[in-house]
């Protein structure tokens, strides 16, 4: 399945924030993403190999330290198909994201939506820019979060 997205991210970066009155009032910058670090989220269960996102896209930085990053992604991921009801069937394409390097202690990963208590989000994605195809419908896109903690290699 082929999807076309921007990965909406944002952080807070305690180094990146500074007092809007001794900078002329200036609250908000846009600074090339290679400037600054970003979480290296990657879909896991991409089917040709390329793990990354279009990296040379700005940020947003905001005077409390908050940053948003949204680059844009064009994503292969493996679905199994079952046809036995065909042309009724359903099918399920999961997509899992987390981070490459950084443990779940060091990168919090969670759903912008994602209430306290919960792990789903029933709409998972801003479909806004969706476009509708005539031979197919989409039934549901939940965000479950499944947080999986390993022990570092390096402790």
């Amino acid at each position: 399945m082929t999807t076309n997205l921007w990965v909406e991210q944002t952080w807070y970066d305690y180094k990146l924030s500074w007092e809007p009155r001794e900078y002329g009032g200036v609250e908000m910058l846009h600074v090339p993403s290679d400037h600054i670090w970003r979480p290296d989220i990657v879909l896991y269960n991409n089917a040709d190999g390329n793990f990354e996102v279009t990296l040379a896209t700005k940020a947003t930085l905001n005077y409390t330290g908050r940053v948003e990053w949204r680059p844009p992604a064009i994503y292969k991921s493996s679905c199994e198909i079952d046809v036995e009801y065909f042309p009724f069937d359903q099918q399920t394409c999961v997509m899992k994201f987390g981070s490459w390097t950084y443990d779940g202690f060091q990168v919090d990963l969670r759903h912008i939506d994602e209430a306290r208590g919960t792990n789903v989000v029933e709409l998972g994605v801003d479909l806004s820019e969706f476009y509708m195809s005539v031979e197919w419908d989409i039934l549901e896109v939940p965000a479950v979060r499944c947080a999986t903690l390993f022990a570092s290699l390096y402790s």
